[in-house]
This record gives structure tokens, sequence and C-alpha cells, in this order.
């Protein structure tokens, strides 16, 4: 698997060019002034991304984006209303639970707003397993073309980079 860390922030990236935003966020920041009940609902949400496996923290100055491989499920907004996530899959899932669902090439973003502890249960326990696995592991590329290669396995011995199309330039005179 390709990937980089911004050197600025640190930040994990798909690709040294990938665009990001660029800043030293933190979680406590984003949580900072915010009610206990608005805080808990945000607890069990990362306790169900927890729980679907191993997983990194990318906090953004609006967001906070968990990943495994790339980003698969975010925290967009936390305040008295609720917490409003999104979790990407290669596939649509059918819910009234969704207030939103955005197809974006071959992958659909799931919008939620989780209001009360109860809200976060064996459902959606499953919808960010799901997202995890099917996306933030990046299996479903594998679905699609088989399964992934790694660096060394390229022929011409040039670094293998998945999502990063190299420009044609035409031969050099010599």
């Amino acid at each position: 698997m390709v990937s980089a860390r911004c050197p600025r922030c640190g930040v994990k990236l798909l690709h040294p060019r990938q665009s990001h935003a660029c800043g030293r966020y933190t979680v406590q920041r984003f949580l900072a002034g915010r009610a206990r009940s608005e805080r808990e609902l945000y607890r069990r949400f990362v306790a169900l991304i927890a729980a679907a496996g191993p997983y990194e923290l990318a906090p953004a100055r609006t967001r906070i984006a968990f990943l495994a491989q790339v980003r698969f499920a975010s925290v967009n907004r936390l305040g008295p209303r609720g917490l409003d996530v999104h979790l990407v899959l290669p596939r649509r899932l059918r819910s009234t639970r969704f207030r939103k669902v955005e197809q974006l090439g071959p992958l659909f973003v799931h919008h939620l707003r989780l209001t009360a502890p109860g809200e976060l249960d064996a459902e959606v326990a499953a919808w960010v397993a799901a997202s995890r696995a099917e996306y933030g592991e990046r299996r479903w590329l594998e679905a699609r073309r088989g399964p992934l290669r790694s660096p060394a396995s390229t022929a011409s011995g040039r670094p293998f980079r998945l999502g990063v199309r190299e420009a044609r330039r035409p031969p050099v005179p010599r």
C-alpha cells in the first residue's frame, strides 16, 4: 500500500501530492467547549470505530476523520442538534436513517445524524464495520481489479503508485 505523511502536519496521505487541510489539529480542540452529552455521543461513535478494527485519526479544523488505509468515516459536526457523521462504502445502503446518500463515482457517502446514545446501535455498528472493511481497507478495489500489487511486484522496478496518474511526456531526443 502506497502511503505518505505530510512533512508539516504528519497526517497520513494516500500519496505524496494528496490535498488536505494542513494544520496541527487535535481531537481535544475539536471537543473543547462541547457539552458532556455531545462528548459522550462522540465517544460512543469512536467506540464503534474501534470495535471495527485498528484505525488512525486525522483531525482537521472542522471534522475528525478515521482511517484504516484511507479515510472511511468522519465526524463532520458535533453540537446541540447531535453528531453528524458520514461513512463511505462502494455500495449504497438503504435505510431511512440516512439523511442523505451521495454518489461520488463508484462510491457512496452515507450521512447520518445521531442525536442520542441509543441510536449508536448494532445497525450503525455494522455499517461502520462495513465501511472500514470495504472502503477503509480498500477491499472494494480488489473486488474490481484483483489483488493490489506491492511496490516490489511492478515489472518496471519503478514504484507502484495507486491513484496517481503520471503525465505522458514525449521521449527526449538524445
